[in-house]
């Protein structure tokens, strides 16, 4: 039987982890939520985690899955990307053994986990493997519903047997997998001052300009998003338009018969990716 364990970011977005907990945590055996000692963000930046946070946590957590790891993750000399890698080398050292490592962002919901857990257990590599999965982007919410990517080529990283990162979620030495299990990703459909302050923190804040780009997706509404196009703010290929969804909330449109729709094909399929051909992709969608 295989063991599995999954593991947070705990930053200034740790609500949306609610979210994202409520559809794995049945299907795992520990989780980890990996917090700054100091409540710093990898650009130095300091947040806050209310106190009603950890009441959530004793609330739901009735299998006592949930282990907190607080340490020191802002290191001032290194980068915000070099932070973030190094987090994420400390928290699976920290999870300690298991045949499969999970690292799922708060802000990443899959839209059927138990699937993907049960094909985890009957996957057996005998080499270092990563495990990508399909990312739609959800991009905006708007007053009719919610803007995701549309045929986006989008993957991230979320499970390895090896868990050496050298990139934020990625192991250049690793034999790339890709699954078509789909994770939406709620980088983008936040409140407009949360995504000013997130661009200001990102770790690829410095590879564009933030305020041009925050200006357009400022400006991007119900009426004018079919006028977009190819839009992904570190090159081109990612974001080729975008799509609206009608829905109230997230849990609607997780719920959704269009988003479950996009979940449907290849599901029980693998193969293998080189990883210079989805590297850059995956780098593009880490937001």
């Amino acid at each position: 039987m295989s063991t599995i364990k999954a593991g947070y970011l705990i930053s200034y977005d740790y609500e949306y982890v609610k979210i994202s907990l409520s559809g794995i945590y049945d299907f795992v055996d520990e989780i980890f939520f990996a917090v700054d000692r100091d409540r710093k963000t990898w650009s130095g930046e300091d947040f806050l985690i209310n106190e009603t946070f950890w009441e959530w946590i004793n609330e739901v957590d009735k299998s006592n899955k949930i282990k907190i790891y607080e340490d020191y993750f802002y290191i001032p000399e290194l980068t915000p990307m070099q932070c973030d890698t190094r987090e994420r080398n400390m928290l699976a050292k920290q999870m300690g053994f298991c045949d499969w490592y999970l690292q799922i962002d708060s802000d990443e919901y899959f839209l059927d986990f138990e699937t993907f857990v049960r094909k985890l257990k009957g996957f057996h590599p005998m080499v270092p493997t990563t495990i990508s999965c399909r990312v739609a982007t959800i991009f905006k919410k708007v007053q009719s519903g919610y803007l995701l990517i549309d045929e986006s080529s989008e993957t991230l990283c979320f499970a390895t047997n090896h868990p050496v990162y050298d990139l934020a979620k990625h192991n250049s030495g690793n034999d790339y997998v890709y699954w078509n299990d789909l994770v939406l990703h709620q980088s983008w459909a936040r409140e407009p001052e949360e995504i000013y302050w997130k661009l200001h923190n990102w770790s690829h804040r410095n590879d564009f300009n933030i305020q041009s780009y925050y200006n357009l997706w400022n400006a991007v509404d119900e009426f004018n998003f079919f006028g977009i196009k190819d839009f992904h703010p570190l090159g081109p290929g990612a974001w080729p338009k975008l799509k609206m969804i009608k829905a109230n909330n997230i849990d609607e449109l997780l719920k959704s018969q269009e988003v479950r729709l996009l979940n449907h094909s290849e599901k029980n399929q693998f193969r293998r990716k080189p990883l210079t051909s989805r590297l850059w992709r995956e780098i593009k969608s880490s937001f």
